[in-house]
Parts: C-alpha cells; structure tokens; sequence
C-alpha cells in the first residue's frame, strides 16, 4: 500500500528519513522547493505540486529512479538544475508556459522520456539539457529559441529528426553526439556558428547541408558510417581535416571552391591545397609566428588540424585599407610568412600601399629590421619595378652593403642603387 505524506516545509536536505514513500503531496502554503529536497527518494513515483509553489531549485529531484510523471503548476517560474537529473522512470512531463529557461541538465539520464513539449517562452536550452535521454524520439523547439547549449541531445539515440528554428544562430559543441537514429536535420541558414563533433557518432545520418558557416571544426561528422554527402553554400574559412574521419561511405562533397565525388579521407588536406587552403593560420603568419606541429593530444587545443582559406583573405583589406601582404611588407616578416601570403594573392606586387603611396618591395625594404630576403623574392616576381628604386633620403638613410643572392644592394648616402647579376 501507497504511503502519503504531507510535507510542510521542503528545505535543502531535508526529510531524508522519507526517502522510502512512493508518493508525496506538498502542503499549499509551499511557495519554493529548496535544492536537493528530493535527491535520492528512489522509491517515490508521484507528487503534487500546489499552485503556492514559485521556484523548483538544483537538483531538487535527482536520482528519483521510481518517478514517472510531474506537472509543474503554472505558478513556476523558473526551475534549477538539474531537477530531474537521473530520473530514469519519468515518462512526461508538463512544464509551464511561465519557464523560459531550461538550465544545466535539467532531464539530463532521464532515459525514458519519449517527448517534451517546450513551451513557446522557452528561450534557452542550457548545457547538457536532455543528454542521455535515449527513449526521446521527437522534440519540438519553439522559435524563441536561438541557441543550442554543450551536448544538449547528445546520446539521444532514439531521436530520429529535429526541426531547428529558423531564428537559430548558433550550435554548441557535441549537440547531437551519439544521436544514433538521427537520419536527418535541417539546418537553417540563420546557423552562423557550429560547435565541434555536432554529429559524431550519428551513425544512420545519411546526408546534411551545411548553412553558411564560416568553421567545419574538429570530428564535426567523426564516425558517422552512413554519410554519403555533405553540400556546403559557402565557403568555410577553416576546414578540420578530421571532420570527415570514420565516414566509410561519404563520397560526395560540395562546396564552392571544391567539390569531389571520391572523397577519401587520406586525400583530403590535398583537396584543401589545391583549393586555396593552407594549414597556417592566417592570424599567426601576419604575427609572425609559426603554427605549433605537435602530438595528436594537444593538437586539439591548438588547432594543428585545421586548413585555413587563405586567397580570400589574402585579399581581404584589412580596417586601415591595407592588403595582408602589404601588412606582412610593412612588419619586415620574413619571406617565410610573407611568402605564404604572396602565393594566395600573387596579382598584388603590382600595388601599392594604400597609406605610404608606395610599391610593394619598397615597403619591404623600409623597416628597421626589413627582410632583404623578402625584398629579392618579391623584386623577383615584379622586375619591372627595379627601374623604380631611387629613394631619397626623405624617406630614409642607410649606409651599409648587403649581398643576398643574385641581387646586390649597393645603399650610398644619396640613393638605393640595385644591380641585378646576370
């Protein structure tokens, strides 16, 4: 037989010695339910909860294993986290059209929850929401939501579609991880940002087209045996080239700088080469600085594995209207960076510098600690412009010889005379 109980005052651990009643009536002069006030009853199965009740606090039903069902009364208005974190038994649930924000897992290994209807108030869905609710096959996101927090369906593997609204701006990381009987999303193009490993270990997702994302970040699609293609509208200006890892059957990928219908995983940083990408970032080459090549373990903490798009941004201008080569020219970096650059956007040793009014070389021999390396390769590229390398001494004095392969520089106190060997 059932025992009920009247509870008076629900405070933060209190009534421990009731952990063993199955169903609980909460007294109507209860206006909030303190944190862990029913953590661990793993023998209760129903409570009511009056209309007094304002505020559900942190973990106020965790590891209720026997729960099955709770109507929140729509006095609530906001709850904590991880309420119902480990109520494996719970079955429904209603919540309020006053909530407008589910925290940190909330449902979290609630694994026999089939479906949640979110209230259109509902604005966010914090981390880890519903990860590990195996039985959820169907989810519907009202459109006030923008944002999907860290791992909020991961290991949802009964889920098989989702609708994501089309006032979605941004993904976290591992959102649908592990969703195994997920065979499609839409993805609206209001997507600006997607999180890492997304869709890793989606194993019966068989095609997606990505909005316009300007990252495909690391394991986006890790693992996922039944891809067969991925179509991307824009160009990404970085590409991980383990996002594809473990797709045994994707052959077909489709984006505005490269397209191939073999795709094969070993070959991939090939197809980024030749369509313009480079694995050195551009941020660190007009620093200066050289991409860290280490183990496979830090690489993810620092990005080895990404290929940047570098000819659209070498022909970007940056906030003061310089092209990046004419930045790197400017900072005297040596031809290893500014050869990088160069080789994106070749047709610009032609120009000249915006804010100094001139050529490309000159900028590069100017500086204080310039890079005659750099000056003889990009001479190299333009030979017309040796007939323009008179520079007085209005712009500079140096008064030394430098010799630096088959250019000579011969800087006298008046003029910069070059002499080009045979």
């Amino acid at each position: 037989m059932e025992e009920h109980r009247n509870v008076k005052h629900i405070y933060k651990g209190g009534h421990e010695s009731c952990r063993d009643v199955t169903t609980v009536e909460i007294d109507p002069t209860i206006t909030l339910i303190d944190d862990y006030a029913f953590q661990d009853w793993t023998s209760l199965r129903h409570i009511t909860i009056p209309s007094t009740v304002t505020y559900l606090g942190n973990c106020v039903f965790a590891n209720c294993s026997s729960l099955t069902s709770v109507a929140l009364p729509s006095t609530i208005t906001a709850i904590g986290s991880c309420v119902f974190v480990g109520c494996s038994s719970l079955t429904s649930v209603t919540l309020p059209s006053t909530i407008t924000t589910l925290d940190y897992r909330v449902f979290d290994g609630c694994s026999s929850l089939t479906s949640v209807a979110l209230p259109s108030t509902i604005t966010t869905l914090g981390d880890r929401v519903f990860e590990g609710c195996s039985s959820l096959t169907s989810v519907t996101l009202p459109c006030t939501i923008t944002t999907l927090g860290y791992r909020v369906f991961r290991g949802c593997s009964s889920l098989t579609s989702i609708n994501l609204p089309s006032t979605m701006t941004a993904i976290d990381h591992d959102v649908f991880e592990d969703c195994s009987s997920l065979t499609s999303v839409k993805l609206p193009s209001s997507i600006t940002t997607i999180g890492n490993s997304i869709f890793r270990g989606c194993s019966s997702l068989k095609s997606v087209t990505l909005p316009s994302i300007t990252t495909i970040g690391h394991c986006m699609f890790d693992n996922c045996p039944s891809l067969t293609s991925v179509h991307m509208p824009k160009i990404p200006t970085s590409i991980s080239v383990i996002a594809f890892e473990g797709c045994s059957k994707l052959t077909t990928i489709k984006a505005p700088s490269f397209s191939t219908t073999t795709f094969d995983n070993i070959g991939f940083k090939d197809i980024l080469v030749d369509a313009g990408f480079s694995p050195s970032n551009p941020d660190d080459i007009i620093r200066g600085q050289p991409t860290c090549q280490t183990n496979c373990c830090a690489r993810r903490f620092q990005n080895t594995d990404m290929y940047f798009e570098m000819k659209t941004w070498s022909r970007t201008r940056g906030v003061d209207g310089r092209l990046p080569l004419f930045t790197a020219a400017a900072r005297s970096l040596k031809w290893s960076y500014t050869r990088q650059i160069f080789t994106a956007n070749m047709p610009v040793v032609d120009e000249i510098d915006v804010l100094t009014g001139l050529p490309l070389f000159m900028l590069a021999a100017l500086g204080p600690s310039s890079d005659i390396e750099s000056v003889y390769n990009l001479l190299r590229e333009s030979p017309p412009a040796i007939g323009t390398m008179n520079i007085t001494k209005q712009n500079y004095s140096l008064n030394s010889s430098r010799k630096r392969g088959q250019v000579e520089f011969d800087l006298e106190s008046d003029a910069k005379v070059l002499k080009v060997g045979d």
